[in-house]
């Protein structure tokens, strides 16, 4: 007849500490892929900007008016 191996409920709750310490890195890795991947479609195409006071923003003129 075969032994009982009884495991207290300690010694599984540390077992299962320990295989969720030691996955954690992966478990990071694979959620950073996916939060990148949702912050991708929620992020609006770019598009270029209309007006040209949003196309030039330096206080130089542009190459247009300079005269050339």
């Amino acid at each position: 007849m075969p032994k009982k191996t009884e495991e207290s409920p300690f010694q599984a709750l540390e077992d299962e500490a320990y295989h969720a310490y030691r996955e954690w890195p992966v478990w990071l890795v694979l959620r950073g892929c996916e939060l990148d991947a949702h912050l991708t479609a929620q992020r609006p195409a770019k598009t270029p900007p209309t007006g040209a006071a949003s196309v030039h923003t330096r206080g130089d003129p542009p190459l247009a008016a300079k005269g050339t």
